[in-house]
């Protein structure tokens, strides 16, 4: 982690967990840390939004293979719905539910996991998710400006 630059103390991540909660936690922190610097090395290699979609594919496909690239993908959205509902504290935040609800209707949607959903019940979930955002985002647009 050191070489790498990335902060925190190995050990202290690492006491009193299982081997395989070590490397989790170990693993976790470089792939924060490098998709922290990843931003900043597309941006200095001038790759636009497509490019930049077409080398995280291929690097997918290179990493498991071409039939799991959706799996990776929905794992990115659950981490991101987990941090956004977790950032918002304890108190309702519209933008911040209304975020954490659509990712959750996406990801129901690409997995399709459990009899209790449907394609036409997921497509009207994401409606009514992008409706509420909308009313949210008119609703107060100074703080996104």
């Amino acid at each position: 982690m050191t070489i790498l630059g990335i902060p925190g103390d190995p050990l202290y991540i690492m006491k009193d967990h299982t081997d395989e909660h070590r490397r989790a936690a170990l693993m976790a922190r470089i792939a924060a840390a490098l998709v922290d610097l990843l931003e900043v090395t597309e941006t200095d290699a001038g790759l636009c939004v497509d490019d930049r979609a077409d080398l995280h594919w291929q690097a997918d496909c290179d990493a498991a293979g071409a039939g799991r690239t959706t799996e990776l993908q929905t794992a990115r959205l659950a981490w991101a719905q987990h941090s956004v509902a977790r950032a918002r504290g304890v108190r309702s935040d519209p933008v911040a539910d209304t975020v954490a609800t659509t990712l959750g209707v996406l990801i129901q949607l690409l997995t399709r996991r459990g009899d209790h959903i449907t394609l036409p019940d997921a497509l009207v979930g994401l409606r009514a998710a992008a409706d509420h955002l909308g009313t949210v985002l008119r609703a107060t647009p100074r703080q996104f400006v």
